[in-house]
């Protein structure tokens, strides 16, 4: 099969594998939660409570020490809301996309030795922290519809979600693959998760910024990811209709390049580990 339709085949294909392995998908996402903190005292609390307790050392440092005040929303709960409405979806990304790229490592022996359908073990990692952090971000527009005011926009969130889910998946596909290969990518990765939340406005308002600093964010693929979020949590609004395009754009570029790379060569993983 040439190139061109194994392009446009690949994701299709993986989709439909997906759904085949649905069931044993759901296993597999629910043993990785259980097992984190077998045998720990508090159990799968600590999957809940880490994150929140995280988020909890962020709002004290940015809201109440530095008094970080987001334009139009000058209270202090709205700018505690902007934060998180940018941390957790954040969050989701980061572990999704540290712990995909090393998915086909960790699993080595499993490729070896099985007719594995080797894509289950990204789904699996990317879509785990939407249990946790997820539920979060749900919680959340619970209480933005409940206490500060309905908003239909809210309604859409899903939908941003799902176009985060295919931007995460495409690039996991892609660096897991290339991991195969060149092992230092998962180094590189690891450096990128580590700071690559300050590189997009989540802990201070893209105002703070110069105006150079805000043209340039438009270069950067996760700030069309952030950003939905926050508006439609916090803002009541949209915000840029092109920003929402970008996010579809890159969505789609990285979910049907990541496909491609990875439906194209999975079957040389074996030899290469």
């Amino acid at each position: 099969m040439n190139n061109a339709k194994l392009f446009l085949k690949a994701p299709v294909s993986i989709l439909q594998n997906l759904m085949r392995h649905r069931h044993l998908l759901m296993r597999m996402i629910w043993q990785e939660i259980r097992g984190r903190f077998a045998g720990s005292f508090g159990g799968l609390v600590w999957h809940f409570l880490q994150p929140l307790l995280m988020v909890t050392v962020y709002l004290f440092v940015f809201v109440h020490v530095f008094k970080l005040r987001v334009e139009g929303a000058g209270a202090e709960n709205f700018s505690a809301l902007y934060i998180m409405a940018g941390l957790f979806p954040w969050l989701i990304f980061a572990e999704g996309l540290s712990r995909g790229s090393q998915c086909i490592h960790e699993n080595a022996n499993l490729i070896q030795k099985t007719a594995f359908p080797s894509e289950l073990l990204v789904f699996k990692a990317v879509l785990t922290p939407y249990i946790s952090f997820g539920m979060i971000v749900v919680g959340l527009a619970v209480y933005r519809l409940l206490f500060i005011g309905f908003s239909w926009h809210v309604f859409a969130l899903p939908v941003v979600a799902m176009l985060q889910f295919l931007f995460t998946c495409g690039l996991v596909f892609l660096f897991a693959t290339l991991a195969v290969y060149f092992k230092d990518i998962l180094q590189l990765i690891n450096i990128f998760v580590g700071f690559g939340m300050y590189l997009v406005p989540i802990l201070f308002p893209a105002s703070m910024l110069p105006e150079l600093a805000q043209r340039l964010m438009y270069l950067n693929p996760t700030y069309p990811m952030i950003y939905p979020y926050q508006r439609m949590l916090v803002f009541d609004n949209m915000g840029e209709t092109s920003i929402f395009y970008m996010l579809l754009g890159w969505s789609l570029l990285f979910w049907v390049l990541g496909s491609f790379v990875f439906y194209k060569l999975k079957d040389e993983f074996a030899d290469w580990l």
